[in-house]
């Protein structure tokens, strides 16, 4: 029989898009949370399966971005792992309070309103436009913690950054007890600061698929020096197959929705599900740690979201054949950006008979279509060839 999927298209982190999520979890509903600006082809009105469960869009283990859905069980699970985890560390869970940066589409955005539940906790929800305001954030923070013990956030590369960049951001960083960070590798550079601030960075290794991270970091061994992104987490199992690659045994791997009436487990017959992440296990002290080296097709990292560029050349094809463009081929790939890590750069080839105007018109369309585009996935810089003339033109976004 199938169930309906109700979509909640959200912003980032709205607390009215919060509420929505949870009245339909307790109305044991399955849930779509999607990103407004993210254009989906394949919207599903109902499925095969029941609730409580959440859908999101997942980074894809290769090549593409997948639907990965979860019963409600999961992502119980996940929480309580962590909870487990630093209850072992001395955290307790109902003197925590969490403050969630990171929009409600993205698994690292969703998995602190759980947390709470699970914990017992508060949450507290950081829009993007104060954290960009230090000064008031840092006094928000310091108000809102009152006579709670242990304050955790999650963050991108990306925002670390940003923070690290300011006085005053470097300050609220200090006053967490533990921050998750995931989404990408800290830089040598970023990781060294942070030591020197003495700040408790958590580093995480997770995926959508397996409901948020499963390894993470001691804060204090992150401040004894450790490069790498922690212990395997109690429930679960990691090992590195002959091709190098993650694979992961966890009671909470969620499903890839194939189409409404077909669903197809991340896992194989044993168990196990191979990630796109190149990895090693080291043991250190007799604990085994994950050290993440990479991801091994084209798709690459921008401010700890994952980029597909065949995604972006499929939607950039259909485009260019609607508007007659004439162009004869485009290549994408990444250019180093020192806060987002990679941006995309976007080289245009055109019809040799193509005219001055008809390119810079053309150009003036491609701008406005991927205005719309998700933010990581806004080229940085068109590069327009025609014949052996190289024109570089660079369409900055807001960041």
């Amino acid at each position: 029989m199938k169930n309906k999927i109700h979509t909640i298209e959200v912003e980032n982190n709205e607390t009215q898009s919060v509420e929505k999520i949870i009245e339909k979890i307790r109305e044991n509903k399955i849930i779509y949370v999607k990103n407004k600006f993210y254009e989906d082809k394949d919207v599903l009105d109902s499925i095969n399966e029941n609730g409580p469960a959440i859908i999101l869009n997942s980074s894809g283990s290769s090549g593409k971005p997948r639907k990965c859905f979860h019963h409600l069980n999961n992502l119980k699970l996940s929480a309580a792992t962590s909870g487990q985890w630093l209850i072992e560390q001395g955290f307790e869970l109902q003197n925590c309070l969490i403050l969630n940066t990171l929009p409600l589409n993205h698994i690292s955005g969703l998995m602190p309103v759980f947390r709470s539940q699970a914990w017992g906790c508060d949450c507290i929800n950081i829009s993007p436009n104060l954290i960009k305001k230090t000064r008031e954030l840092l006094l928000f923070t310091i108000k809102s913690k009152k006579n709670k013990k242990h304050l955790i956030t999650s963050l991108v590369p990306t925002q670390l950054q940003r923070l690290l960049a300011q006085k005053d951001g470097i300050s609220w960083l200090k006053i967490f007890d533990l921050i998750w960070v995931g989404g990408a590798s800290i830089s040598d550079e970023i990781a060294e600061q942070c030591i020197q601030e003495k700040i408790k960075l958590a580093p995480c290794y997770g995926s959508t698929e397996t409901a948020a991270m499963v390894t993470s970091l001691k804060p204090k061994e992150f401040l004894m020096g450790f490069k790498n992104v922690g212990e395997i987490l109690h429930d679960t199992k990691i090992r590195i197959n002959a091709q190098g690659l993650i694979e992961i045994k966890s009671a909470r791997i969620g499903t890839e929705i194939i189409n409404s009436i077909k669903t197809k487990n991340f896992k194989n017959k044993d168990g196990w599900w191979q990630t796109g992440d190149l990895g090693e296990i080291n043991q250190i002290n007799n604990s085994l740690y994950l050290n993440f080296l990479g991801r091994s097709d084209n798709a690459f990292n921008s401010g700890g979201e994952i980029v597909f560029p065949k995604v972006i050349e499929s939607r950039l094809n259909d485009f260019i054949m609607k508007e007659n463009i004439p162009i004869n081929k485009f290549n994408i790939s990444k250019v180093s950006d020192k806060l987002w890590g990679n941006k995309i750069k976007i080289i245009v080839e055109y019809k040799e008979e193509t005219n001055h105007k008809n390119i810079q018109n053309s150009l003036t369309l491609l701008k406005k279509f991927s205005q719309s585009w998700p933010k990581h996935e806004k080229p940085e810089k068109w590069i327009v060839k025609k014949n052996t003339h190289a024109e570089k033109i660079n369409y900055k976004f807001k960041k």
